[in-house]
This record gives structure tokens, sequence and C-alpha cells, in this order.
């Protein structure tokens, strides 16, 4: 009967039939071939050649544009940059990461290969000067970009290189002269001819998606580079652009040898740390301070990710909830004079407790990097049903290990006198009941005592 049914079957019912097969075929090959061609990486070359912007176009496009000690660009070379820059920041990170993790140490004889090719270039040198562009008048309703920065680098060999970066780090100072340690991850767009006088002597101009810096603080001179803050994002919880600059941050700490033993930080620099409406944080993202307070709770984060834990050098880290001393604050309705503080390290001293409900105290020394936001275990309750967790945002510092202090333990007897309390208690007990009883027996007072006692 089936068989029957089949041969019966109209051409049209067929048909359809096919169609639908090679419709699911179709949706099934788009699912598995689209998401590896998106997931391709470009190179360089590839990417800005779709946006018409090849690198012979580039290197025409910038001929004067660099020369002498400053950046000067006309409205059109502003306009063009700026489709440059806005091109790389809309490149996926993966794509950016890719670039970077393959570029070529800078070579002076070689870079008009590297432009022409549109390779990414590693150069580190001194920062000597940070120019801020602004956009003219006519480019300024055509583009995101109000401003640029211009940073000038000297190299070792003694060869200048302009990197034009839509940002610079908070605290690098602009416009006077410089000597900090810096570099970047560059495309080059304009360099010199082939005449290997003229190359030492003109400046090379490029583009880059951010740049690095080392400043001479404590972390800095760690090797921190600052110029990963600029992915970080404040009042929000741990996201995955700031990656790489939390777990460069925690690794960075780690190399410190010997933690600097300071003094807390003051009352007015901890309220200022601690109100979310303040910028102080931002301020002095990745200064060192000392906190000392009792720990709450101590719980291990596993990190999944193996480029990150290559970064870390290590598969976990550990999240520290510290309430420490305040003065006396007003929260919405209520006051208190503790606050908590995150606080992330890579070790933990041996033998301390760790756990969702811990009562440690103490000391720890470690590196601003945000303002962290997180749910409570305080319910909000809006009236509307069951109460949800209440958002608040704490300091997140990094640093190596804190100093335990564990609690004082009851000094213990010496063996043997273990029993000594007992018959101690024991002993007084029969004092007080042979002093009673004694008492019963004595015989009253004939006279009154006397209302006062006369000297003689």
């Amino acid at each position: 009967m089936k068989r029957q049914c089949q041969q019966q079957r109209p051409d049209f019912v067929r048909i359809r039939h096919a169609l639908m097969l090679v419709g699911i075929a179709v949706c099934v090959a788009f699912f598995l071939i689209v998401p590896t061609a998106s997931s391709a990486v470009q190179s360089p070359q590839e990417y800005f050649t779709t946006w018409d912007l090849s690198p012979s176009y580039l290197q025409k496009q910038f001929d004067v544009a660099a020369a002498g000690d400053m950046v000067t660009l006309s409205s059109d070379e502003f306009q063009v940059i700026s489709r440059i820059l806005d091109r790389l920041q809309g490149a996926p990170s993966q794509w950016l990461q890719k670039w970077a993790d393959d570029s070529v140490a800078f070579d002076s004889n070689l870079i008009t290969t590297y432009q022409q090719e549109c390779r990414s270039v590693q150069v580190i040198g001194d920062i000597v000067r940070v120019n801020c562009i602004e956009s003219p008048r006519n480019v300024a309703a055509i583009t995101s970009l109000k401003e640029i920065y211009a940073v000038q680098l000297l190299l070792e060999d003694s060869q200048t290189v302009w990197v034009v970066v839509p940002e610079i780090p908070a605290g690098l100072p602009v416009g006077r002269p410089l000597h900090q340690n810096g570099g970047a991850s560059v495309i080059l767009l304009h360099v010199s001819g082939e005449d290997s006088i003229k190359k030492q002597k003109e400046p090379i101009l490029s583009v880059a998606a951010r740049i690095q810096w080392w400043p001479q603080t404590s972390f800095g001179k760690l090797g921190m580079d600052y110029g990963l803050f600029q992915s970080v994002i404040d009042g929000d919880s741990l996201r995955a652009v700031e990656s790489d600059a939390f777990y460069s941050s925690l690794s960075v700490s780690a190399r410190q040898k010997r933690i600097p033993d300071g003094p807390l930080i003051d009352d007015k620099s901890l309220v200022a740390l601690l109100d979310p409406a303040s910028d102080w944080l931002r301020l002095h993202r990745g200064r060192q301070i000392t906190l000392d307070g009792t720990a709450r709770r101590i719980v291990k984060v596993t990190v999944e990710s193996k480029r990150e834990q290559k970064i870390l050098g290590s598969d976990h880290y550990w999240e520290i909830f510290l309430f420490v001393p305040t003065p006396l604050l007003q929260i919405q309705n209520e006051f208190q004079e503790t606050y908590p503080v995150v606080f992330c390290c890579t070790k933990l001293p041996q033998g301390m407790p760790v756990g969702e409900g811990v009562n440690e105290r103490l000391k720890v020394t470690g590196f601003l990097f945000k303002r962290y936001r997180y749910i409570t275990r305080r319910l909000n309750y809006s009236g509307k049903g069951a109460g949800e967790g209440r958002p608040q945002e704490s300091p997140l510092l990094v640093g190596q290990i804190p100093v335990w202090v564990p609690a004082k333990q009851p000094s213990k007897l010496p063996r043997g006198m273990t029993w000594l309390p007992v018959l101690t208690a024991v002993a007084l007990v029969g004092w007080i009941v042979k002093g009673f009883c004694q008492s019963r027996h004595r015989s009253p007072l004939k006279e009154s005592l006397p209302d006062q006692i006369e000297l003689p």
C-alpha cells in the first residue's frame, strides 16, 4: 500500500519536496560556512583597501603632513585620518589583536616595504611630545572625532615617528616637551623616499588604535602599560574589552618583589575613593595604596581562556571583599562606618581560610584598577513583588598577596596543669560554703553600731 501511494504521488508534490530539501541544505551550508568566513582575519592591507584606503593612496595623501617637530593636517588630510581611525576602531577586536601579535620590529631599511604592504609595525622609544589636533569646522560635522592626538616618538636609531591616535591615556601631558617611555603597534601612512639620507631626516607618519605608555610610577616601572587603561569602564562589572588590562595588571603586580610597608590612605582620599560620584579614582588609576580591614568573602575565580591564562601566568586568581573602617558615611538612608573594597590577587597566605563567610583581618597593598559594580545580597524591595539584589560600586584593586593578621589564640597552660583551673574553682566554692556555715553560729550583735566614729 505504501509503495502504491508513492507511485501515485503528483509531480508538483515531488517538486515541492525536492525544493524543501534543497532549502534545508542551503540553510545548513549557510550556518556552517558564513561564521567561518566572517571569522577569518583579514590582513591590514585587505581591510583598508576594502574601504578605499590602499597604501599607495595614503602615501600620496600625506606628503608634507609630518614636517619638522609637528604634524599639520589640512581639512582633507584630517578627514582621511578620521576615516582611517574610524575604520581602525571599527575592526573586530580579534583582528586588532592578531595584527598586534603579528607586528614586526621596526627597521629603518624596510620602512618602504612596510608601508607598501601595510604591515603592522612595533615601534618603541621615547615620547618626546604630544600634540592635540582639533577638527576643522568643515570636518567636525561629518566625523565623530572632535580632536585627535599626534604622539612624537624618538626611536633608538634617532628616527622620528609620529603616531596619530584617537585618544591618549589619562595623565599623559599634552603640549610640552616630555621624556616618557612609550610605543605603539602602527600602520605606516607616509614614509620618506628611497634616498637613505632623506629617510633619516624626514619623520614617518603612522596611525595606531592606541599608544603604549610606561610612566615613571611604581606600576609603570614594573612594566604596566597605562595605554591599556583606555579600555577600562568605571561603574560597571568586568567586561571582555577590559580583559587585557585586568589580567596584565594582575600579572604585573605579581612581579613586585618587595611590597612597600607604607601608611594607610588618609580619610579624605579614602572618602573620595569610595564616593561613586567622585572622579578621584580615574585620576589616580594605577596608584598603589594600602588598606586595613576585615575580609568577609574570599573566593577563587577560574580563568577559562588560554590567552588570558597566558597573560596572567595562571589559571585562577583570588577575589577578596574587604570591609575597611571609614569615617561615618551616609549611604542612602543608612549610616555606616565600614565600606567594602574588592581586592584581587594571585596568591594567598598559607593556611588562610577561604569561602563565602569568613572573618579575617587583612592588610592589603594594591594598585587602583577601576570602580567595580556588582549586586549585593542585601535586597531592594520595589513593592511589586520579591526583592532584588541591591547594586553597589566599590573600588577594585589588584595586588600580589595580602598580609594576614590571624586572631590571637588564648594562651595554653603547660602540660600537666590543665586541671589547675578546675581545682581552683572547687577550692573557691568550698571556701565560700565554709564561710557561710560558720556565720550561722556567730552570736548576734548586742548593741547597735554608733552613728559615727569619734576620734579620741
